[in-house]
């Protein structure tokens, strides 16, 4: 190989690797402004609104759980939220009348009717399918979870911001949760929920939403089994509507809950 060859080749090589280079500070670069740009918390906080939009309201909650693809069984609960502190779950199906779920700051119970007492539950039991406790009473990401910017991406035709969500307090029901928001208006488009252990246990994708006294509010929302394939829950929102709650219902030690 001439001297003149070996020149040519190692311009050649010079040039790749610039151009290597460019590309990638571009990219850093592109990804560093996004990061900018996209305020986690404000984001974060304004997604919970497709789930709380009033200081407190009354909402019906039904589960319909599904096997192999055929419905399984469906269940019904009314929830009643106040701030991010306080919920109150009565069961309305007739196998679970009676029953009534409480949840106050990290701490939940669930009231039975042959039992004299509370017994203490946690966000990440079950409740349903596979909804668990936390997926109904624990609504408030921005209260539970500390958020980072991850990127931005596209789920079907959506362009979604992705948040990663780490617990900050022990009444979370997830250790992480990954979010995908969409870039327009903040609204959840798809979730994953993993453990402590890092396992992704659970993903849902929030279907559909509908106008209520002038805000968008969702309505239906699918947890998919990530452990199970088969297995995964619907759960429809209706009749949402503002109410004064008043501070008794969420007193822990109410005698006639039932």
């Amino acid at each position: 190989m001439s001297s003149t060859d070996s020149a040519r080749i190692n311009c050649i090589l010079r040039a790749f690797l610039l151009v290597l280079l460019i590309g990638f500070l571009f990219t850093c670069l592109t990804t560093a402004r996004a990061a900018t740009a996209v305020n986690a918390d404000a984001v974060l906080k304004r997604s919970d609104s497709y789930r709380n939009g009033w200081p407190a309201y009354v909402v019906r909650v039904k589960i319909v759980n599904f096997e192999s693809g055929k419905a399984d069984e469906e269940k019904l609960y009314e929830v009643s939220q106040k701030g991010s502190e306080k919920t109150y779950v009565e069961f309305m199906s007739p196998r679970e009348k009676g029953q009534h779920l409480l949840m106050l700051g990290d701490d939940m119970w669930v009231y039975l009717p042959d039992t004299s007492r509370p017994v203490r539950i946690t966000p990440l039991e079950r409740l349903s399918g596979d909804a668990s406790n936390g997926d109904v009473a624990r609504t408030n990401y921005a209260a539970d979870y500390s958020p980072v910017y991850v990127r931005t991406e596209k789920v079907g035709a959506e362009e979604c911001n992705v948040l990663d969500l780490t617990a900050k307090r022990k009444g979370a029901t997830y250790q992480r949760i990954l979010y995908w928001l969409r870039v327009e208006d903040d609204r959840p488009v798809r979730a994953e929920f993993y453990l402590t252990s890092g396992k992704h246990i659970k993903s849902a994708t929030f279907d559909e939403y509908a106008t209520v006294a002038g805000r968008p509010q969702l309505k239906r929302l699918t947890l998919y089994d990530e452990i199970r394939k088969n297995s995964h829950s619907v759960l429809e929102y209706s009749g949402i509507a503002p109410r004064e709650l008043p501070d008794k219902l969420f007193y822990q030690g109410r005698t006639d809950r039932f």
